[in-house]
C-alpha cells in the first residue's frame, strides 16, 4: 500500500482533503486509509456517507481538523436512484425489502416531480429507523435491531431542489437534491414513496457537492496511495485559507502574529485586508502571514476583551481577537501563496516589541 511511512512528528499535512468514497465502505474506513497514507492520526471528516452512498467525502487533516465546525453546517448535493413498488425497514436497498401489492401503478414522471416539489423549501423530516440519529443517548440503529420503536421527533430541514430527473427500467427514478446539512435523501426517497401508496427506496445516492468543494475535485484512494512522496501529497491538499471562504484573510503586520500567538487581540492598522475594506462587527477573519500561512481564526470586535498592552493601548478599533489558533510549521519560508496582497509599506509605531505590560 502506497503513502508515506509513519512518522512520530506530527502532521505536516494541514488542510483540506476531497475524497471520492467508495461503496461498501464506511466514511470511518476512508479516514482510517488515509491516515495510513499520509502518516498521521490527525484526520476527521465532515458529513458521514452510509456505506453503501458514494462521493464527495470532505477530509481535514491536521490543524485543519480544528475549522471543523465552520464546515460541518454546509448545504450538499446529490445525485441518485430510487426503485418506487417497495418499501424497507432501512429505507434503502440494504435491508428488507418488501414488494407493494400486486395491481399498483408507477405514477408518471410529471407526477412524480409535482410531488418532489412539495417535499421543497423549510419542512419537517423524521429520520430513518435505521441511522445514527441519537435519541435519548442512543442511536436509532440501536433501538431497530431490537425491534423498539422510540419516540421520535421531527427536524426541521431546508430542501432547496428535489427534481425526478428521468424513469428508467422497473420502475426506477433517477434524481437529484440539493439540501441543508440534516438531510435524510433516504427519507425523501421514502416519503415520496409513501405519498403515492406503493412506496420506494433508495437504490443508489452520490454526492456531488458539499459546500464550495465539488466531485470533480475529488481524489479516489488509489489516486492517492500511488503518491509516495511528499510533494505529491501535498499538492493536492487544499489549504485552510481557501476552505473557509466565509472569513476574508487578513495579512499580519510581521510584528503581530507575536501578540496572536498570545492569544492577544489586535487592532486593524497591525492588518492588511483586500482593498483596505473593514469588517463587520462580529464577523469572523483568517488571521495570516504575508506569505499566506494561517495563524488563527479572529472575531471582529468593536474592543478588545480585556485591557489591551501598553504598545497597544493607541490603536485604532476594531480589534481582532484570537478565537482558534494554527500551529503549522510552514515548509518553506519562500512561499508566496496566490492570494496574498502587495507587501506593507507601513510599520506603526509602538508595536516593534513583545510588550505585555
Amino acid at each position: 500500500m502506497g503513502g508515506l511511512k509513519k512518522s512520530k512528528r506530527s502532521s505536516e499535512f494541514h488542510g483540506i482533503l476531497l475524497v471520492d468514497k467508495p461503496a461498501g465502505m464506511t466514511s470511518h474506513d476512508v479516514v482510517d486509509r488515509v491516515r495510513r497514507i499520509y502518516a498521521t492520526r490527525r484526520v476527521g471528516h465532515c458529513g458521514t456517507l452510509d456505506p453503501q452512498a458514494t462521493g464527495l467525502l470532505v477530509l481535514l487533516l491536521g490543524e485543519a481538523t480544528r475549522i471543523s465546525e465552520h464546515l460541518m453546517g454546509m448545504d450538499k448535493s446529490y445525485e441518485g436512484t430510487m426503485r418506487l413498488g417497495f418499501t424497507s425497514d432501512t429505507y434503502d436497498a440494504e435491508g428488507e425489502v418488501i414488494p407493494a401489492p400486486e395491481g399498483w401503478d408507477c405514477p408518471t414522471l410529471e407526477a412524480l416531480q409535482e410531488a418532489a416539489t412539495s417535499f421543497t423549501g423549510e419542512i419537517e423530516q423524521l429520520p430513518p429507523p435505521y441511522s445514527a440519529k441519537k435519541v435519548a443517548g442512543k442511536k436509532l440503529y440501536e433501538y431497530a435491531r431490537k425491534g423498539e420503536i422510540p419516540e421520535i421527533e421531527p427536524r426541521e430541514v431546508r430542501v432547496d431542489d428535489f427534481e425526478i430527473l428521468e424513469l428508467t427500467g422497473e420502475n426506477h427514478a433517477v434524481f437529484g437534491v440539493d439540501c441543508s446539512t440534516g438531510t435524510y435523501v433516504r427519507s425523501l426517497v421514502h416519503d415520496l414513496g409513501q405519498k403515492f401508496g406503493c412506496g420506494a427506496i433508495l437504490t443508489e445516492l452520490r454526492r456531488t457537492d458539499f459546500g464550495p468543494f465539488r466531485i470533480e475535485d475529488a481524489h479516489t484512494l488509489q489516486d492517492l496511495e500511488g503518491r509516495t512522496t511528499k510533494a505529491s501529497l501535498a499538492e493536492v491538499v487544499i489549504p485552510i485559507r481557501r476552505a473557509v471562504p466565509q472569513f476574508p484573510p487578513a495579512y499580519l503586520l510581521p510584528t503581530a502574529e507575536a501578540w496572536v500567538r498570545r492569544g492577544q487581540a489586535i487592532p486593524h492598522n497591525l492588518v492588511q485586508m483586500a482593498d483596505d475594506a473593514i469588517p463587520p462587527r462580529g464577523s469572523m477573519v483568517l488571521l495570516c502571514r504575508l506569505n499566506g500561512l494561517e495563524v488563527a481564526v479572529a472575531r471582529v470586535d468593536p474592543a478588545p476583551l480585556s485591557p489591551p498592552p501598553k504598545a497597544l493601548r493607541p490603536a485604532m478599533a476594531p480589534w481582532y481577537q484570537p478565537v482558534k489558533q494554527f500551529s503549522i510549521e510552514p515548509p518553506d519560508e519562500a512561499e508566496s501563496g496566490e492570494d496574498v496582497p502587495a507587501p506593507l509599506h507601513r510599520e506603526p509605531a509602538g508595536t516593534e516589541g513583545g510588550d505585555t505590560g
